[in-house]
């Protein structure tokens, strides 16, 4: 039986680029920014490389609001080996289509090097990719649409770009492709927040904001479900305990930590996270 609350939602096609109309009243300073999307032959930017990279270029408001997309490309290389048949099947890619392909590093470092920032929906993951596959890149400004984006407390669920498009009335019948997502995810850094400003605006004033990253190194294992309740993560590659937390909550993670550790004599490493430098790790 139906209930008055029932409703059938209907879903748009994500918005083209070559259809992105241009904001008729934008208020300057008009910054550049770049929206970029890898594909990878695994998940080890140490071992693995990408085998595709799009990136989408955009002008954008003081109110952080797109202008106008002004350019798009994408290009593919090889591995240097059969690709992993969990990677074709994610991607659809296979070692056919990237055979004889390669990508102007050169000439996409360039084209990055002169925007204001990058942003990406899982900018951990594509930073480390693309600096190693982009030698000339400059250290730029890095903003992550998930890690500094309020997703919950602006009445979105989960975190997946296709789910949180769907959230927005919107599809794309592509996915995991690079150009596809950097589409998806520009349709989406142009919704509006409930506190009225859109996706984009809010994810960039607080990557600008600084950060101070923590971590427990050497920390003997009868801590861990200390640290672990008070939010901390574990890098297993590090092999440390950490969290980034807010500059005004620096003091307070200090002492909690020189509190709770008393008998554990070793300090935490403390460093100071910007968005030039975030992400990296």
């Amino acid at each position: 039986m139906s209930g008055e609350d029932d409703q059938c939602i209907s879903l748009w096609r994500v918005r083209p680029f070559d259809q992105w109309p241009k904001l008729d009243d934008p208020v300057e300073p008009i910054r550049t920014i770049a929206v970029l999307d890898t594909e990878t032959s695994g998940l080890d930017p140490t071992k693995d490389s990408v085998i595709e990279i799009a990136v989408a270029f955009c002008e954008v408001d003081a109110l952080g609001r797109i202008v106008t997309v002004t350019s798009a490309g994408e290009a593919r290389q090889a591995p240097g080996f059969p690709l992993p048949q969990k990677i074709v099947q994610l991607t659809g890619l296979t070692d056919a289509m990237l055979e004889n392909q390669s990508i102007n590093t050169a000439h996409i470092a360039r084209r990055l090097n002169a925007v204001d920032a990058i942003v990406a929906h899982h900018a951990a993951f594509d930073r480390p990719f693309t600096e190693r596959l982009l030698p000339d890149l400059e250290d730029k400004p890095w903003v992550c649409s998930v890690a500094n984006a309020a997703w919950a407390d602006w009445g979105w669920d989960g975190q997946k770009l296709d789910h949180l498009l769907m959230q927005c009335g919107l599809f794309n019948p592509v996915k995991h492709r690079a150009m596809s997502d950097v589409v998806s995810l520009v349709n989406l850094l142009d919704q509006e927040t409930p506190t009225g400003g859109s996706v984009l605006a809010e994810c960039m004033a607080r990557a600008a904001k600084p950060t101070w990253r923590f971590e427990a190194r050497r920390l003997p294992r009868s801590f861990k479900n200390v640290v672990k309740e008070r939010g901390w993560r574990w890098n297993p590659k590090a092999e440390v305990w950490w969290v980034e937390v807010a500059d005004e909550e620096r003091e307070a993670e200090e002492a909690w930590y020189a509190s709770a550790f008393r008998p554990f004599r070793d300090p935490p490493y403390v460093e100071r996270v910007t968005w030039t430098t975030r992400y990296r790790r």
